[in-house]
């Protein structure tokens, strides 16, 4: 098993063993840039003596040095169990003294032993390598090590300590990894609201979000239009963080090839999917599966980045095949079957919402079958 091991010295400096080895000295959070495929992370009373943000920086490349199924192991102090020392303390001459004494546990638990921090000391350094930075309890650690991406995250509390673990199930690439719709990137949101919106007043019974990725995008269609969701992604990892934090009273997650769905013909009302067919080379094959799935009347809603305004770049594209111009996406689409073809956009990258024409990065097309 390819584990690393991130350890936090007396002296202040940071070692990363890999496989029992110490290969770096090296900023925790950069573990990635030489050290990838990890079948297991071990991070061992370390966090607590970086900022929060250095903290959140090394989880976020600690979840890219992993592989697959790897997993994440927090130990640290309990933020918690060391606040009620420190509310049951006696600050007293006797209690400063005694290294053992409830007001000094409770200090070192929540600040540190900040050592060689005494400035009548011989030993004095002014680095402050034993201060704690920052602190953590149950609920903070959880809540980061979602963020970050993980999942199955449990948190024991023992002795003082807060020992937490998580698994990574699945590469992000493109992909949206956040287990609140307050960290998807506003663009994603404002296609799947244009969605919602455009679906609302038929009132579908049944829709299919094809490519749904963590399903943050089925959750708010069947929200939003009461309809029964089914999402499906090829990836086992999104479907599993799908159905953790993202499942609902009428929603069902599938892990499945889009050219293998078992969904019987004219069974859906309406089907979305954004940002796919630039990442697959059976374009064609897909939108005839989608009409297939809807029934007559049926609306499919779908985007894909603008040849014409953002130009396929393989290097800045990593995970995409092609880009589509407004022609070609409308010739797709006719050629499958498809009528009645609306077009709208989002001007930008980043936050645009979705408006009616087609000169924006992003193209997205409402049609029936």
């Amino acid at each position: 098993m390819k584990a690393a091991h991130v350890v936090h010295h007396k002296s202040g400096e940071v070692s990363i063993c890999i496989d029992e080895q110490v290969t770096s000295i090296t900023p925790p959070w950069k573990l990635s840039e030489t050290c990838s495929g990890l079948q297991r992370i071990v991070s061992d009373n370390h966090l607590q003596y970086l900022s929060s943000m250095e903290a959140e920086a090394a989880m976020l490349d600690w979840y890219n040095a992993l592989d697959i199924e790897g997993k994440l192991e927090i130990i640290l102090p309990d933020l918690d169990y060391y606040l009620q020392l420190w509310q049951k303390a006696v600050w007293d001459e006797k209690n400063l003294r005694d290294m053992d004494s409830e007001a000094r546990l409770a200090f070192a638990g929540l600040f540190g032993a900040q050592i060689d921090a005494n400035p009548r000391s011989d030993k004095y350094s002014g680095l402050y390598h034993d201060c704690h930075k920052s602190g953590y309890n149950k609920a903070r650690l959880n809540f980061l090590m979602q963020r970050a991406g993980f999942v199955r995250v449990s948190v024991a509390q023992e002795a003082g300590r807060l020992i937490a673990k998580g698994v990574k199930t699945m590469h992000k690439g493109e992909r949206q990894v956040t287990p609140s719709y307050e960290n998807i990137r506003q663009d994603h949101k404002e296609r799947y609201q244009f969605a919602c919106e455009q679906l609302k007043p038929l009132k579908p019974n049944s829709i299919l979000d094809l490519a749904c990725g963590i399903g943050y995008g089925s959750l708010m269609l069947n929200e939003q239009t009461g309809s029964e969701v089914i999402g499906v992604d090829i990836d086992k990892g999104a479907i599993d963080y799908a159905n953790t934090y993202y499942s609902g009273e009428r929603t069902r997650f599938i892990c499945q090839d889009a050219r293998k769905l078992e969904i019987p013909e004219g069974k859906m009302d309406a089907v979305v999917s954004f940002e796919t067919i630039e990442h697959i080379d059976f374009d064609r094959q897909l939108l005839s599966v989608f009409y297939s799935c809807l029934r007559p009347g049926g609306v499919l809603i779908c985007s894909t980045p603008n040849q014409d305004v953002m130009p396929f770049d393989k290097n800045r594209f990593a995970f995409h095949i092609k880009h589509y111009t407004v022609s070609e996406v409308v010739d797709l689409l006719q050629s499958c079957g498809f009528s009645d073809i609306r077009l709208f956009k989002q001007e930008d990258a980043k936050a645009a919402p979705v408006t009616p024409g087609n000169d924006g990065c992003f193209t997205i097309a409402v049609a029936r079958r």
